[in-house]
């Protein structure tokens, strides 16, 4: 009986199959996670650059201005949920001492940034005795699979923007 069996080749395909399986099905949940968070991140990434843009194109905005800035600004994460992300959107001045500052601030889900507070752009950027717009958007990436092991995955960007048609935008 055991030499029948032992040269019996019939199962061989299926039990390389059964251990293969779950390290195929690991390769591909897992190159889908990572593509999937790369997509998030790049929307991240884009919605930063479309607030800052959206705003540099006025010479003035009022607070219902900013609110309808910030609402279209969200519409580029789809089809991420904006639930968890913020958006923030500030003009900053830098003086003649170098000294960056914020002129105004208005965010979405998060408190804009307090009038007069210091804030650090890249020295390249801080040009003295000039005004730039600061767009920051932050978002935490839920796995669809494996969230138990993996957590979430804090992503953010901030991009340093001048305004177009004018020195500085003012908020009315």
């Amino acid at each position: 009986m055991s030499g029948r069996l032992s040269g019996d080749r019939r199962g061989t395909s299926a039990i390389e199959f059964g251990v293969a399986l779950p390290v195929l099905i690991l390769l591909f949940t897992g190159a889908f996670q990572s593509s999937d968070a790369v997509s998030a991140y790049r929307k991240v990434t884009t919605t930063s650059r479309a607030l800052a843009d959206l705003t540099s194109q006025f010479t003035e905005v009022t607070d219902t201005d900013l609110v309808k800035i910030l609402n279209a600004s969200t519409q580029v994460m789809a089809p991420y949920s904006t639930d968890d992300a913020t958006f923030t959107i500030s003009q900053v001045e830098t003086d003649m001492t170098g000294r960056t500052t914020v002129s105004w601030s208005a965010a979405r889900n998060t408190a804009p940034l307090a009038v007069g507070s210091e804030v650090q752009i890249p020295t390249a950027l801080a040009i003295r005795d000039t005004r730039a717009l600061v767009a920051h958007v932050t978002y935490t990436y839920r796995p669809l699979f494996g969230s138990s092991y993996i957590g979430t995955i804090p992503m953010g960007d901030t991009i340093v923007m001048y305004p177009r048609a004018s020195d500085g935008i003012t908020k009315k």
